[in-house]
């Protein structure tokens, strides 16, 4: 008795068949809203003998899910045209018009049974674009994120990074780890950075990079490294870092013909590149990562070479690294 008061409640507010099964969308499994609402129609059409059409004119989605979503799905087609990708997932920012009118309803039939609107529009709009690109939808970690913004009437593409994780060496000294921008002018370029923008002419990231970018199609980078070296010291043995490249529109890049052309280069030498996630950042930062120094030691007087081997009681346990006054603020 209930639902049936409830249903006939819902006939009132002129109601597709989508909106209509909407509001019951936790009563059975199998069956699309449309379906539901087309159902419920002809119950009700018994229930009160008189046949009930289905509205020209929806007033809990305008029309939305008979219209508007298959010009919402070509459009959001286009945007996704140049970009690569395998899986994806949808968003939805409804109107307050909508947002309005789903509230005054559910405060006279109450909320019991009813799904959102925003879910339906995402998981119908997420089946149109699946049929039309024949890509995979995806909760969790989608390649791209599209959301629809029904209130400005516009859509946004976020596109997932891309981590590569590898090795690098240093071979020369006076170059940086990361880009190290300008602090004065933010990048823009001032008289303190000579209008470079920069405080040194490259960086590891930078040498790194370079063939990344061109064939992802993105236009700037984060850098990681497993701990820091001076900027004056060489770094003669691998070390691990990982590179995340921002909004990347090609994701199937070859590695190790990039890692042919990095390792072209004269100062910086790499090995290992491989496809990560976000998680192996925080690994890589947490992780403690033994160091082997070799380090020439000049003296100012003729020292005793028995107590030289003194030197051996170094080796018993591991030797502490404190952080350097120069990078502790940080």
């Amino acid at each position: 008795t209930k639902n049936r008061e409830k249903l006939l409640e819902i006939l009132k507010h002129e109601a597709c068949n989508s909106c209509l099964g909407r509001q019951f969308g936790m009563l059975g499994h199998g069956l699309t809203n449309a379906e539901r609402g087309e159902i419920l129609r002809k119950f009700a059409s018994k229930l009160i003998k008189s046949k009930l059409k289905e509205p020209d004119a929806c007033r809990l989605c305008n029309n939305f899910f008979k219209d508007g979503i298959n010009k919402v799905s070509r459009n959001i087609v286009k945007k996704l045209r140049n970009i690569e990708f395998d899986t994806f997932l949808i968003g939805s920012i409804v109107s307050n018009e909508l947002e309005k009118r789903q509230d005054e309803l559910w405060e006279k039939i109450g909320v019991e049974d009813v799904e959102t609107i925003k879910s339906e529009i995402n998981r119908e709009l997420g089946k149109k674009i699946e049929r039309l690109t024949e890509k995979k939808f995806r909760a969790k970690n989608p390649d791209v994120t599209v959301v629809v913004d029904l209130n400005a009437d516009k859509i946004r593409i976020e596109i997932r990074s891309l981590y590569i994780f590898g090795k690098y060496k240093k071979l020369v000294r006076g170059m940086p780890q990361a880009k190290w921008v300008c602090l004065r002018c933010g990048g823009k370029g001032c008289t303190y950075c000579k209008g470079a923008g920069k405080l040194y002419k490259t960086s590891i990231q930078e040498i790194i990079e370079k063939p990344l970018l061109k064939a992802a199609k993105s236009k700037r980078s984060k850098f990681s490294g497993a701990g820091r070296e001076d900027i004056d010291a060489r770094c003669l043995d691998y070390r691990p870092f990982i590179i995340e490249l921002v909004k990347p529109v090609r994701r199937k890049i070859d590695l190790k013909k990039i890692e042919k052309k990095i390792n072209k280069s004269k100062k910086v030498k790499v090995k290992g590149l491989k496809f990560a996630n976000r998680e192996a950042i925080r690994k890589l930062k947490s992780a403690k990562i033994d160091k082997t120094y070799l380090a020439v030691v000049e003296f100012e007087k003729m020292i005793d070479k028995k107590k030289l081997k003194e030197l051996k009681n170094l080796i018993k346990e591991p030797i502490l690294q404190k952080t350097p006054l120069r990078v502790v603020h940080r």
